[in-house]
């Protein structure tokens, strides 16, 4: 019995944090209320606050499962490359953000908008060194051997800003604005590239 009442607890939870990155990816998130995203679960108000304290803990909550996710799957680019390539490193950056749109738009508004306290600060901060950690990995595996850490926030950024400016690109399909983002992207990753250390020729 106890059994089955956790698993209904986690299927409302997941129902309640399916409605949140739905609703704060619409909006930013200074602009949001519990009414919304109850609503959108298609369930009372009251009844969120029986798995969250607050919509504080529960953005934090939502961008920290769907961070954890987009860190692992990245993650599993790194480690089973045989040669990794920048490229497609980035391809699969570009094409998880897509996939995910509620998520990205909703972590989007939050750093453009978002105001949270200290401790949940600190929480999504510890995901955030992690992403950075895997680029840098990714930028010392190809054989950069410059900053990387630096180097690691400047292709996050690029990468950011190129979803924020053509994500929605008027005048384009949705397969086209896929494809100039990733045009723009191979030149970020050329540029990338000049900072490769050249192999060692053995005489």
């Amino acid at each position: 019995m106890n059994k089955l009442k956790q698993q209904e607890r986690q299927i409302r939870e997941d129902l309640i944090i399916d409605a949140a990155r739905t609703v704060f990816g619409t909006k930013t998130y200074d602009q949001v209320s519990m009414n919304e995203i109850a609503k959108a679960a298609g369930i009372a108000k009251s009844s969120i606050y029986t798995y969250f304290p607050n919509q504080e803990a529960l953005f934090v909550e939502t961008a920290f499962r769907d961070t954890e996710k987009f860190i692992a799957s990245l993650q599993r680019r790194v480690q089973q490359a045989d040669g990794l390539s920048l490229k497609a490193f980035i391809d699969d950056y570009l094409d998880y953000n897509v996939e995910h749109d509620a998520h990205w738009r909703m972590i989007t508004h939050f750093a453009l908008h978002g105001n949270i306290g200290k401790a949940s600060a600190q929480k999504l901060n510890r995901l955030s060194v992690e992403v950075m950690d895997l680029l840098e990995t990714v930028l010392e595996k190809i054989g950069c051997r410059e900053d990387n850490r630096l180097l690691a926030h400047t292709l996050f950024a690029a990468l950011s800003g190129i979803m924020i400016s053509f994500r929605k690109y008027p005048g384009r399909t949705e397969t086209e604005r896929i494809a100039h983002m990733k045009r723009i992207a191979g030149m970020v990753e050329r540029m990338l590239t000049t900072f490769i250390e050249p192999k060692a020729t053995t005489e």
